[in-house]
């Protein structure tokens, strides 16, 4: 019976090992409106989030502005 009780709770212990890495790994991510770009949005907005902003991607979304998506 020990032997079974041992192996289960060293399982556990693995499953919620796995489980905290994941959750440490994937961050999460905001979308905010980027303070930098002029004009109206129709092209190069990812070029200048990366590059201005230090955001991960950015969009032009349906109301024609530039949203950068950052780590939270």
């Amino acid at each position: 019976m020990e032997k079974k009780s041992l192996a289960a709770l060293s399982f556990l212990f693995l499953v919620l090992f796995v489980a905290q890495e994941i959750v440490v790994t994937e961050a999460k991510r905001c979308e905010n409106l980027a303070g930098k770009y002029k004009g109206v949005c129709f092209g190069g907005c990812d070029h200048h989030c990366k590059t201005q902003e230090g955001a991960i991607s950015g969009r032009c979304r349906d109301d024609f502005r530039c949203w950068c998506t950052k780590n939270c």
